[in-house]
């Protein structure tokens, strides 16, 4: 809508050759309260200021000696072809009307006029003008603007960006933030309401955003923020990685997100907008790769994992469709029989010109872009082809394949499975999936249901890396599940700390309750296998036995038939135990031979890491150790032998300086003896003898 005052405040140019028309023309206007009127009898200077101030009105005579009124109205054409052309065309020769107003004139009054009828003309042309040029502005805002937020989009903010480089001195810093989280509240509450936290988000924005600072929304989950020169990049985008942080108030809950941000610095990383851009994306989508959650400034090694990144994917559509991948098998074997019960089918891709390329580099990438779908039917086709060649080999061998949450939703997932199962005569039990925590979670109720109905025709079910992921025990009632596998990480520990043992006893416990089997991956050493079977665990996975072999080799370990050695765990057989640890050869040494007389089994530990290998692979009843060791002191091993195995007698041998620590040992029950260096010979055996008895008496045994 046009006010009153909009149109009183209208520029207005007269342009005629005679000077009382010009001051006539000029007067009238004023006096109708017009208060931005210019006149000229020169149409050179005329068209000049019409050039610079690009008026709204221009009243106009069409016959002018020199530059007449026709040629000025095709210049004003020429200088902005879709603009309204805003000229009232004034002439005493009624024969140029037609003319004048095919030339591009909005109307026309002949001389002598009409003040009244001319006043008129002026008031409806200024009217359409400014309700024309209000709506162009609009459709303009529309276009280069968010809805939802009101920032410029994209476009626009590209074109603002290049303004301030071109007028901005010194450096400056260009920030890009991705929102982490967007998009599950547009599936779960909706567009409307994640539009509702982008217009609160841009609010703090706005009101964070030091002056002279430019702010874009250049993306679904992107924003842009253009600082000032001078303004400390990194401390502003930990600031607005925390101002995105902050809970967001919805009408019925507060909902939280959170943010990377992406940082190039001008003029160093870019000195024109195009460039700036693409660099602070490049960090941005860097951090994101990284685990998201952190804030990344460009580097040139940025650049060059980018290009790298950029010629993996290139390469890895070129590996699809020229068949560059194969599958290799790493056994699971059953710690009852020691026989190979299973295998997981692992992809490698042998690169060519580059040889073998790690799992983790092409793997996630294969997910990302959703090659994983056409690749992981070709691994379930490849897996199913084997397992029916082994089968006669291996009777009930389970061949399982790793499947990603983008495979669960293709809707082709499950006919895949089902129809090369049916191509191969795979039995049920022969071929199994693996599947991740956070794959579980990504749908839960498609991935439910696609689960349900394979298991119905004999597919294994797998939990992989348990323990892991970030979702709820509660899915392992909803879920069809066979198998947990605990992940590498709790193993690796599981002979020395304490944590990790007590997570894996839990795990193998909640997994009898449940009647589910348990696969310990990651088994590297003869100690974790040890603390495994005594734990009865199922199955291991592991380096000790094999690693991942390619098809023939993996065919050629089964007809050999080896086997795991069985596992002994009974204590009771073995004669009375005693492990020493002490990292002096010769103080070991000595104790050894002082003890042996007694004709106890002896175990010998020159540190930590031996110790706990041995309490891992032998029964021990009573363990003397040292106080000062470089690896770790002796209360220290002890406190964690005693979390590992409670039943053990410990004696600690120290010097009198560290008695206040070994009094607190003694009283947190890390310790049941301390004798003081140097010893005496025959105290000490009666002393590690009388250790040897109270353990028997504790446990009802006579001595």
């Amino acid at each position: 809508m046009v006010t009153p005052s909009d149109l009183l405040n209208a520029r207005i140019l007269v342009i005629d050759d005679h000077p009382n028309n010009v001051q006539i023309l000029v007067a009238l206007l004023e006096q109708a309260g017009y208060r931005a009127v210019d006149g000229t009898t020169d149409p050179r200077q005329g068209w000049e200021m019409y050039c610079r101030q690009r008026h709204d009105l221009v009243l106009l005579d069409l016959n002018m000696p020199g530059l007449d009124g026709f040629t000025l109205l095709e210049r004003m054409k020429a200088l902005a072809p879709d603009d309204y052309p805003p000229v009232l065309a004034v002439t005493a020769a009624h024969d140029y009307k037609v003319r004048a107003l095919a030339a591009g004139a909005r109307d026309f009054i002949g001389k002598p006029f009409d003040f009244e009828e001319l006043l008129q003309r002026v008031h409806h042309m200024l009217e359409v003008r400014l309700l024309l040029q209000g709506t162009r502005e609009r459709s303009l805002l529309q276009a280069s603007h968010d809805s939802a937020t009101g920032l410029p989009k994209r476009e626009e903010f590209t074109r603002q960006l290049g303004q301030a480089l071109q007028a901005g001195a010194g450096s400056g810093a260009l920030l890009l933030v991705g929102l982490e989280g967007l998009g599950r509240i547009n599936d779960v509450l909706g567009y409307q309401m994640g539009d509702a936290v982008l217009q609160q988000l841009a609010q703090r924005l706005r009101a964070w955003a030091p002056a002279g600072s430019r702010l874009g929304r250049m993306g679904d989950d992107e924003f842009a923020l253009l600082l000032a020169p001078g303004a400390d990049a990194c401390s502003a985008a930990a600031e607005v990685r925390g101002a995105c942080c902050l809970p967001v108030a919805l009408q019925d809950s507060d909902v939280a997100l959170d943010a990377s941000v992406g940082i190039a610095l001008h003029p160093q990383d870019g000195s024109d907008p195009g460039a700036l851009l693409l660099h602070a994306g490049a960090a941005l989508q860097h951090a994101r790769r990284q685990g998201g959650r952190r804030v990344c400034c460009y580097t040139d090694t940025i650049a060059a994992l980018g290009q790298h990144r950029l010629a993996l994917e290139a390469a890895l559509r070129r590996a699809c469709e020229q068949g560059e991948f194969e599958l290799h098998y790493q056994p699971k074997v059953e710690l009852s029989s020691g026989r190979i019960v299973g295998a997981e089918a692992l992809l490698r891709w042998q690169r060519p010109g580059h040889g073998l390329v790690p799992p983790a580099e092409f793997i996630p990438l294969l997910e990302e872009n959703g090659l994983i779908v056409p690749v992981g039917a070709w691994i379930v086709e490849e897996a199913c082809l084997l397992a029916a060649r082994w089968a006669p080999l291996a009777p009930g061998l389970n061949i399982a394949v790793n499947v990603a949450s983008r495979q669960f939703a293709d809707e082709h997932f499950q006919q895949v499975v089902e129809h090369a199962m049916a191509r191969h005569g795979i039995l049920p039990g022969m071929l199994g999936l693996e599947v991740t925590e956070s794959a579980l979670m990504d749908d839960t109720a498609r991935t439910a249901s696609v689960l349900a109905a394979l298991r119905q025709v004999g597919v294994k079910v797998a939990i992989d890396d348990f323990g892991t992921g970030h979702s709820s025990l509660s899915y392992l009632k909803h879920f069809p599940v066979d198998t947990l596998k605990v992940d590498k990480s709790f193993i690796d520990g599981i002979a020395s700390d304490p944590g990790d043992a007590a997570l894996v006893d839990s795990i193998l416990g909640m997994a009898s309750s449940l009647g589910l089997q348990v696969v310990a991956e990651g088994v590297e050493t003869e100690a974790q296998l040890a603390c495994l079977a005594r734990r009865h665990c199922d199955q291991i996975q592991g380096y000790f036995f094999s690693r991942p072999l390619p098809a023939a080799q993996f065919e050629a370990l089964l007809r050999s038939g080896r086997r795991l050695a069985p596992q002994q765990a009974n204590t009771a057989q073995v004669p009375p135990t005693l492990l020493l640890i002490d990292d002096e050869p010769l103080v070991l040494a000595a104790l050894e031979r002082l003890l042996r007389q007694d004709r106890y089994r002896i175990l010998a530990a020159n540190g930590a890491a031996q110790a706990f290998a041995l309490l891992a692979q032998h029964p021990v009843h009573l363990v003397l150790c040292d106080q000062r060791m470089d690896e770790m002191c002796g209360t220290e091993l002890l406190g964690r032998i005693k979390d590992l195995y409670p039943d053990t007698f410990r004696i600690i041998l120290s010097g009198q300086a560290e008695l206040p620590t070994i009094m607190d040992s003694v009283n947190c029950g890390a310790l049941d003896r301390f004798y003081t260096k140097p010893w005496d010979n025959r105290a000490l055996r009666e002393h590690v003898r009388a250790g040897f008895n109270q353990y028997w008496q504790s446990r009802g045994v006579p001595a």
